[in-house]
């Protein structure tokens, strides 16, 4: 799991900069607004060096829209284009670091929109070639002092930050910390054309690969990956496509994916959950060959909420825990593995025998 992020130390990370070099004195709203004049002129220079033109930017304020669908935060964290990065479809300039990558669904977003990015996320998952694995869990969960666990990626409607109405959907790329794109947000007041629950589907399949990296397959901005078409009619990522997009991963795509995000490490096969019927969970399952530890997630029901988080690390091929069997029939747990190198499988869900 990431370290939690909070841009309230971001911004004041900022505030304290722009004191400590310069001797004039200012009131805490012009400080506040020379962070925001200075913080917007570098993600301004980050769009330029990825390759778009001016013509390609529109300013919505608290955000620049690019390529209809890409959003860069002015206060966000600039990630400026690494001039020695060579060629790996097309990509931008950082990856993902951790390859599991929590998803937190705003609620209160229509079902129709929450089945859609659950599919789509299953969609990623299926890649076989692929370490990328997308769970859904739920807002910070406070836990001893702290928080346990923390999405990476916030699918969210565009209610504060309205996006124009001939654009369904748009998200951020990650950023130079290896952090996914923070969020995704979703046109509830979209009105190009008639939108499918097909649709929904494949755009979010889109949107989420602009948070991994992956930029218009049919745009002149970005890096060509190495292996991959120059041009593919078929590929989820081409641009300009909201109203016409009637397939997922293509051929081209999924080469991408294995390229830029090679499978490390197998998943856990064979995991069984067994309950006593008291209070003593055990689960097992095959030993990975080349693992050194192993990851297990849990929902969290006991709490009141939704989703996965990392609950415990194990060396052996086993766990245990006290349940009580109250919380047996609710109770869900995956299980990833872990190399010397840090690569994390694939989760897996277990079989409950109870």
């Amino acid at each position: 799991m990431k370290k939690i992020k909070f841009l309230v130390w971001t911004f004041m990370s900022f505030i304290v900069f722009s004191c400590s070099t310069d001797n004039v004195a200012f009131t805490e709203e012009e400080q506040a607004s020379e962070v925001q004049i200075d913080q917007s002129e570098l993600v301004m220079k980050e769009i330029l060096s990825l390759g778009f033109s001016e013509k390609d930017i529109v300013d919505m304020g608290s955000y620049y829209l690019v390529g209809n669908d890409i959003t860069f935060s002015k206060t966000g964290r600039p990630q400026i284009a690494d001039e020695d990065m060579t060629a790996k479809q097309r990509r931008t300039t950082y990856l993902v670091a951790d390859n599991t990558i929590g998803v937190r669904i705003d609620p209160s977003l229509p079902s129709n929109w929450i089945t859609a990015t659950r599919n789509a996320m299953a969609h990623w998952n299926a890649n076989s070639g692929s370490s990328i694995f997308l769970y859904e869990t739920d807002y910070y969960w406070p836990y001893q002092g702290g928080f346990l666990f923390n999405p990476e990626i916030q699918v969210m409607n565009d209610g504060t930050d309205p996006l124009p109405n001939n654009t369904i959907a748009a998200a951020e790329f990650p950023t130079s910390d290896g952090m996914p794109g923070y969020r995704i947000r979703i046109n509830l007041s979209f009105n190009a054309c008639s939108v499918s629950n097909n649709l929904r589907f494949y755009n979010m399949i889109h949107e989420i690969g602009h948070c991994l990296t992956f930029a218009h397959t049919n745009s002149s901005f970005g890096t060509h990956i190495a292996g991959t078409p120059t041009s593919d009619s078929n590929s989820v990522m081409n641009g300009g496509t909201a109203c016409t997009l009637s397939s997922g991963l293509s051929t081209g795509d999924r080469t991408a994916v294995d390229t830029l995000y090679p499978l490390g490490i197998t998943a856990p096969s064979n995991i069984q959950a067994y309950h006593d019927g008291d209070e003593e969970l055990t689960m097992t399952w095959n030993a990975v060959p080349g693992a050194t530890s192993y990851r297990i997630y849990n929902n969290i029901k006991e709490t009141g909420k939704t989703g996965w988080y990392h609950y415990r690390t194990r060396t052996s091929n086993s766990y245990s825990r006290e349940l009580k069997v109250k919380y047996r029939n609710g109770y869900r747990m995956m299980v990833s593995a872990i190399d010397a190198n840090g690569n994390e499988s694939k989760m897996v869900e277990a079989n409950y025998n109870w």
